[in-house]
């Protein structure tokens, strides 16, 4: 990639965080796309959806995955760490994701439907079909069948489609968008304006697989659930073997990774803190992840208890921190969800055939993720991570989902929030709120707002679609009100 495209992409990214533009109407017209070439939209719509998922969002799901806390010496996330969110959070996020990257992703297949440019249209369904799948899963209820007609087709106000609406109308999107690339001509060849991938087309079909089945998964305790399109999959096992990532970022202030622009570099690094959640488990078992997914503190490394900021006798600077760079990557997907989502499949779908075999790739990739080696000391025989085979399906699930959790952490924190209500695993403590349990087991906030016993499930629409979208659901229900697939 060229310096003047690499650095206007960046520029393009933090100005999303930092910046104070103005609101955007969720309904620019994608019927009268502005005459720009698509290779000049795409690496910026893209790193767009990697600002909005790798940014705010990340954080977030950082902090009720319980991987992160907040300080005792600080208060940015109090509110998230309490799950005292209301509908005024997360208004830039929403407006960057729906007038931002995923209006100009349809755009591009508007665009490259029309001229013949297969790849190109390949890659924006796909983009764009992800960003829209975890909006779905976070909010449940979206604007997307209407949300891109315009105003050219009478639609002043889009309707919400329910997430289970909106998956089969991906899946089927994703099908048709690698059928008219595989049965077409390529067209335009993205090369390096595609900043996920490089113009690799082989990957990007991969890519188009894994988030099937990533979805397909997230079905499987509805009445959707579709094992013969799982095992398919599995069947010609064509996954992605490349992570799906952005990089192109530098160290200099304005050009970093979201995280580490915003909460090192602009809040100097005193917010989060390690939760003793996922900290316990990493120290307790040897774990040489626990070095590359935190910094230790002068006195080594200590996570504080879920929401435990109150207890002013715990100093922040005694407590470990997330590790970030300037240079670290944003992860839309990579080959360790992949391998941890084919484990859960042959599980559920497949008899267990190959289980072990993928559950133990994903605790490799996940250590070569980290430039770290020597995984099979902890899943090789008499490890702590040894997978048992032969029990029940759930007790299968489980051990899978909680390397899962692990894996997940510091890559792709609203994943893991997402697969933590999915499986309930890692487990809600039983124990009083705030109490710790046991390895593998999580609790519900010190100074949770909510109902005992309840956790976060998903978000409210953010107040700047409900003051502008008469169709707009408001606060409906509550933030520990189940989204569509939690069913377990």
């Amino acid at each position: 990639m060229n310096n003047i495209l690499k650095y206007t992409l960046i520029s393009m990214l933090a100005f999303s965080f930092f910046g104070c533009k103005d609101y955007l109407d969720v309904n620019t017209d994608p019927n009268n796309p502005q005459d720009v070439s698509v290779d000049f939209i795409l690496p910026g719509a893209q790193a767009s959806v990697a600002a909005t998922f790798g940014g705010s969002f990340h954080n977030l799901g950082g902090f009720w995955a319980q991987y992160y806390t907040q300080s005792p010496t600080a208060s940015q996330y109090k509110k998230i760490d309490a799950y005292n969110l209301t509908t005024d959070f997360y208004n830039r996020e929403w407006t960057e994701a729906y007038a931002g990257g995923l209006n100009d992703l349809e755009i591009i297949r508007t665009k490259s439907s029309a001229d013949g440019d297969n790849a190109y249209y390949l890659i924006a369904t796909l983009t764009q079909s992800f960003a829209m799948q975890m909006l779905a899963d976070l909010y449940n209820d979206i604007p997307f069948t209407e949300a891109f007609k315009g105003v050219s087709d009478g639609i002043i106000n889009p309707k919400f489609d329910n997430g289970a609406d909106v998956y089969p109308i991906l899946l089927a999107r994703i099908d048709e968008a690698v059928a008219r690339y595989q049965d077409g001509d390529m067209g335009k060849d993205p090369g390096s304006r595609d900043i996920i991938y490089g113009g690799d087309m082989d990957q990007w079909v991969r890519f188009a697989n894994t988030l099937k089945l990533k979805m397909y998964m997230r079905m499987s305790y509805t009445s959707m659930a579709n094992p013969a399109a799982v095992q398919a999959l599995l069947t010609e096992d064509n996954f992605i073997t490349e992570n799906a990532e952005m990089t192109q970022f530098a160290n200099e202030p304005g050009k970093q990774n979201p995280m580490y622009g915003v909460d090192v570099q602009f809040l100097k690094g005193v917010n989060q803190r390690a939760s003793r959640t996922l900290l316990w488990v990493l120290d307790s078992f040897s774990d040489p992840r626990l070095g590359a997914i935190f910094t230790p503190s002068a006195s080594g490394h200590k996570g504080n208890d879920q929401g435990d900021y109150d207890n002013l006798v715990v100093k922040g600077t005694d407590l470990s921190t997330p590790k970030y760079n300037a240079l670290t990557p944003v992860y839309l997907m990579t080959v360790t969800e992949k391998d941890f989502l084919v484990a859960e499949a042959q599980v559920r779908y497949n008899g267990g055939a190959g289980a072990q075999a993928a559950y133990e790739a994903g605790i490799e990739s996940s250590f070569a993720l980290h430039g770290l080696s020597g995984a099979s000391d902890l899943y090789g025989a008499g490890g702590f991570y040894e997978y048992v085979s032969g029990g029940a399906i759930e007790t299968e699930i489980g051990q899978i989902m909680n390397q899962k959790w692990i894996a997940l952490a510091n890559v792709s924190n609203l994943e893991a929030f997402f697969e933590m209500n999915r499986t309930n695993y890692p487990p809600l403590s039983a124990n009083a709120k705030g109490t710790p349990g046991g390895f593998f087991e999580r609790t519900t906030s010190y100074t949770s707002v909510l109902p005992n016993g309840q956790t976060p499930r998903r978000l409210w629409v953010p107040e700047i679609e409900i003051s502008r979208n008469n169709n707009a659901p408001g606060q409906v229900g509550n933030i520990y009100t189940k989204v569509w697939w939690d069913k377990k």
